[in-house]
């Protein structure tokens, strides 16, 4: 298959998203663990993959975080700030979640995107309808993928997600004038 033709496929699947979900750790922060000397984990943001998911939520994609991890602080605190109303951790069975989500707000898997990177995102991102990859994901992550964005995890990939889903929905430039005009806060 060529690539023109993966990527019409890729636009095509993302044009039905109604729901996008996401793991935090690994995808909107880098593989990374900053700890103290008392043992306190620290995590940093991409401050672009932020705007990418309010972008999704202004344009009326609903987003959720499905955490396998105990959530941080700094995960919660992002997930406030970004106004965001469904936030999981500790989340043993994605597919579970995803399925109450689904029930809740009336949709297919057909109507959800993932963005993954490890294994624990593997199962789900072979339900969905619009899989993506980070360019950082595991190999196994980007061979159920229909998109793998240039850009690593916590490191813009949350970010160019959005950007490809807008443009595949034809919002894309009018949100693009929205912001410049007025801002986003």
């Amino acid at each position: 298959m060529s690539f023109e033709k993966d990527l019409e496929i890729a636009k095509e699947k993302a044009r039905k998203v109604k729901l996008f979900v996401h793991d935090i750790h690994g995808v909107l922060t880098p593989n990374v663990i900053f700890c103290d000397v008392e043992g306190q984990r620290r995590y940093s943001f991409w401050h672009m993959d932020g705007f990418g998911d309010l972008s999704l939520t202004a344009n009326g994609i609903k987003i959720a975080y499905l955490d396998t991890t105990s959530i941080d602080e700094e995960g919660l605190f992002r997930a406030k700030e970004l106004k965001l109303d469904k936030f999981y951790y500790r989340v043993t069975d994605k597919i579970s979640k995803l399925e109450q989500l689904k029930q809740e707000y009336n949709l297919t898997n057909e109507e959800v995107g993932c963005l993954g990177a490890e294994i624990t995102d593997l199962k789900l991102m072979k339900t969905v309808g619009f899989a993506v990859a980070t360019s950082d994901a595991i190999d196994e992550v980007k061979t159920v993928a229909h998109y793998i964005t240039k850009a690593p995890g916590g490191r813009g990939a949350m970010r160019e997600v959005c950007e490809f889903i807008l443009n595949a929905i034809g919002k894309w430039e009018e949100w693009v004038e929205k912001v410049t005009k007025m801002g986003y806060k």
